[in-house]
């Protein structure tokens, strides 16, 4: 025992440090949704409400009108008391929260397969893991999700030898639907598949079962307005495939060149062509090229050269998978709809493959290569072959996993400074350090949404932001701010503003005769913004 606590010890102590080293400066900005968690955490702080002036809101916090999960905000909230307004104090909490579902998937294996060596390794998968890692390194409520989502399926294991654990078991999925919006719909299904996988242990206490539920479906009661909301259902069209008229066209215009007989409406219905545009979407998320080639094609979630797993763990996924059903059927399809479940959901955005909305299936994608591994070197009979191939394999996903962190550490902030909104925080900085030396700062918007940078990195008091913006809901039910204090937020260049003017604008915007101050430029040395003065 001594020896295991203290390998999870060096385990745990390992994925801390590649979640919280440099976390200021990799990623090399904050994202303008991590901007919109750290400024209405603050102004929880300092206010008791949102940038909109709403108190302590439970449902959502309307944001940019993409009405953000409340709960990423208020965890935030102690760190921004501590540290401000920083890019520290807004990852903490995730680089936090991955920490720990690190060591937590070591209790959830071992209470799982009752085996200390697997737990052990999938603990360090885990720590090591790219996609874990680059979504634990900055803001993302994802990560923090994935979190309460495996702590609330290793007490739904645990209550099966303490039936009162069931009183509260419920609570972290609960919480993962107050996080992030895909959870809200993958949590209750990964709930319900282990209640399932369980129920045979729950007999004696099914009591304890339905008023576990009764408290979850109490909790849960503050989030109903929202997610019953025209808010809620904006939010679901805006990036849902249910919403693609092109499907509808094309059943209709393929219907009318059959003539609109009976077999063509029957073939060509609406339906089918959902149905199979969700086909497409759901098996985008299992694609080898997004988990083990090239990743997400976001460059925030990925950093494009690798895989959002190791791509030496591919084959032990497969035999992993095969050997599992073989040995242990129901353990087996009890991760598998643990996957399926974090897929269905994500499943109807347009957007797939995304490594934000399955990361609730990670957790699974790790333990089935830690089971592969595992049951690939019990096959092997002499100890000495066994460390000579384990060796062999130890080499190469070190050798994965190296390739990845130097690409990380070393050539990723220069080559994607650009997806991360970098040069608002620089720009800003500047501009409040002159500001009261002229009447107007005009900002662009070419990298979006600079009125909530500004307000972060100001650190403007909400007051003063509620008396003097100038802001309106758009016909989609974006939020937008054109002004606030002597700031205007602008698309393109104009001098007719009175006064004396400062101009933050892109390079392709600045006019010859302009006074230029100051150049900020990407980490791979391109200007991405000119300060200059007429």
């Amino acid at each position: 025992m001594k020896v295991t606590r203290t390998i999870l010890i060096l385990i745990f102590a390992l994925g801390m440090w590649l979640r919280f080293s440099h976390l200021s400066t990799n990623p090399p900005s904050l994202s303008w949704d991590e901007v919109s968690i750290g400024y209405n955490a603050y102004t929880i702080l300092t206010h008791g409400a949102d940038e909109h002036g709403t108190r302590f809101p439970l449902g959502a916090f309307s944001a940019f009108g993409d009405y953000k999960p409340t709960l990423p905000v208020y965890l935030t909230v102690p760190f921004v008391a501590v540290f401000g307004l920083s890019d520290m104090a807004v990852r903490l909490p995730s680089a936090i929260f991955g920490s720990l579902t690190v060591l937590l998937l070591y209790f959830l294996v071992r209470e799982l397969f009752s085996n200390q060596r697997l737990a052990l390794l999938s603990a360090f998968l885990l720590s090591i893991s790219p996609w874990h890692i680059m979504l634990s390194r900055a803001g993302f409520e994802a990560n923090i999700a994935t979190f309460f989502i495996t702590l609330g399926v290793y007490l739904l294991l645990v209550s099966r030898s303490n039936t009162t654990v069931l009183l509260y078991a419920l609570l972290p999925f609960i919480a993962g639907m107050y996080t992030f919006n895909s959870a809200r719909y993958a949590g209750p299904l990964i709930a319900l598949g282990t209640v399932l996988f369980s129920w045979r242990s729950y007999r004696k206490g099914t009591s304890a079962v339905f008023r576990g539920i009764v408290i979850a479906v109490i909790v849960l009661i503050p989030l109903m307005p929202h997610l019953l909301s025209s808010n809620a259902r904006l939010r679901f069209q805006e990036v849902s495939i249910f919403t693609d008229l092109k499907v509808i066209l094309t059943a209709n215009a393929r219907s009318l060149s059959d003539g609109n007989s009976l077999w063509s409406k029957i073939v060509h219905n609406r339906r089918i062509g959902y149905g199979r545009e969700y086909l497409i979407h759901f098996f985008d998320n299992l694609e080898p090229r997004f988990l083990f080639i090239k990743g997400d094609g976001n460059p925030k979630f990925s950093i494009q050269d690798t895989g959002q797993l190791l791509l030496v763990t591919a084959p032990f996924i497969l035999y992993g998978w095969l050997i599992l059903f073989a040995r242990m059927p129901s353990i087996g399809f009890l991760l598998l709809w643990w996957l399926l479940s974090s897929v269905a959901p994500a499943a109807v955005a347009r957007e797939t493959p995304h490594a934000l909305r399955v990361e609730n299936g990670l957790p699974v994608w790790i333990m089935i290569t830690a089971y592969g591994m595992v049951s690939f070197l019990s096959v092997i009979r002499k100890k000495i072959w066994q460390i000579i191939v384990a060796s062999v394999i130890c080499f190469f996903v070190l050798f994965n996993f190296g390739y990845f962190w130097h690409t990380y550490t070393v050539h990723y902030t220069k080559e994607y400074s650009g997806e991360w909104q970098y040069g608002y925080r620089e720009a800003i900085q500047y501009a409040e350090s002159v500001k009261d030396t002229y009447d107007v700062i005009v900002l662009t918007e070419s990298i979006g949404r600079p009125y909530i940078y500004t307000l972060f990195y100001g650190t403007y008091d909400l007051s003063f932001f509620l008396q003097t913006n100038n802001a309106s809901f758009d016909a989609e039910g974006f939020y937008n701010v054109y002004r606030f204090g002597n700031y205007r937020f602008v698309r393109h260049f104009d001098e007719t503003y009175i006064g004396r003017v400062l101009y933050i604008l892109p390079p392709n915007q600045v006019p010859t005769h302009a006074r230029v101050l100051k150049n900020i430029s990407l980490l791979n040395g391109t200007t991405v913004l000119v300060i200059f003065e007429l």
